[in-house]
């Protein structure tokens, strides 16, 4: 098993945003987690990875427990993240970005007078990620003048950069027209090889098209797990979106 979780419970002045959530993410598998507004859904990515500590339960990764763990700990153990709201280096250059993630990683960081030989170490790994994630011709360009979806492909490569065994993406596709999606989804399945990918998204045509299996969050609780096929028809999820604007 690549991620579980067992009976986690995030209370904010009584108030329980995840009640007794409970969840397995198979390794190499592409896992999503849908749910309406409010479910839930960045409270538990966040109590994945590290972000928040769980008022009870725990987080275990490859079977360890993680969720006493900061969260530079557990990105050191193989799980990395991306985020809904964009959180690059505006005035860098896209392979500049991917510089400074790659020295987080050789600790260059922490070393004063070092020399750019050195740095130019790195430079390998940087041409890697950038072709994994489409940003070649990009690469020296601002991240500033990058568009939405060429953003999203940059922070995908920078928790790249952490060599993670599990990756989580936090509404990869939000924003983005019908290009930028399908973008996205090609780039999820290129990044999935090889590696254990858990998003939470909106847009249930990605879902279908990338999901292996989907959890289903109401009001802070798993309503369901399953695949595809079986969550499409299910009732309690169709009841459960209903004023949503979401195509089951």
């Amino acid at each position: 098993m690549a991620l579980e979780a067992h009976h986690l419970v995030k209370e904010f002045r009584g108030f329980r945003a995840t009640d007794d959530v409970s969840l397995e993410i198979l390794e190499g598998e592409v896992h999503a987690i849908i749910g309406p507004n409010g479910a839930g859904k960045t409270t538990l990515f966040n109590l994945l990875s590290g972000f928040l500590r769980p008022t009870a339960g725990e987080v275990r990764l490859f079977g360890e427990r993680i969720d006493r763990l900061p969260p530079y700990e557990i990105v050191r153990r193989g799980l990395s993240r991306s985020f809904q709201i964009s959180s690059v280096f505006q005035s860098m250059s896209v392979r500049g970005n991917l510089m400074v993630a790659l020295q987080s990683v050789t600790g260059l960081p922490h070393q004063f007078w070092t020399p750019l030989s050195r740095q130019e170490t790195l430079g390998p790994q940087a041409d890697q990620i950038l072709a994994e994630v489409g940003l070649e011709a990009a690469q020296h360009r601002l991240a500033a003048d990058l568009s939405h979806g060429e953003k999203r492909q940059l922070e995908i490569g920078i928790s790249l950069t952490q060599q993670p065994k599990v990756l989580l993406l936090d509404e990869p596709t939000s924003g983005m027209g019908s290009e930028g999606v399908s973008r996205v989804i090609g780039l999820v399945r290129q990044v999935a090889r090889g590696r254990t990918v858990v998003l939470v998204e909106h847009n249930m045509s990605v879902v279908s098209e990338l999901a292996d299996r989907i959890t289903v969050l109401q009001y802070g609780q798993v309503l369901t797990s399953g695949h595809y096929s079986d969550i499409q028809r299910d009732p309690r999820v169709i009841e459960a979106y209903l004023g949503e604007e979401v195509q089951l």
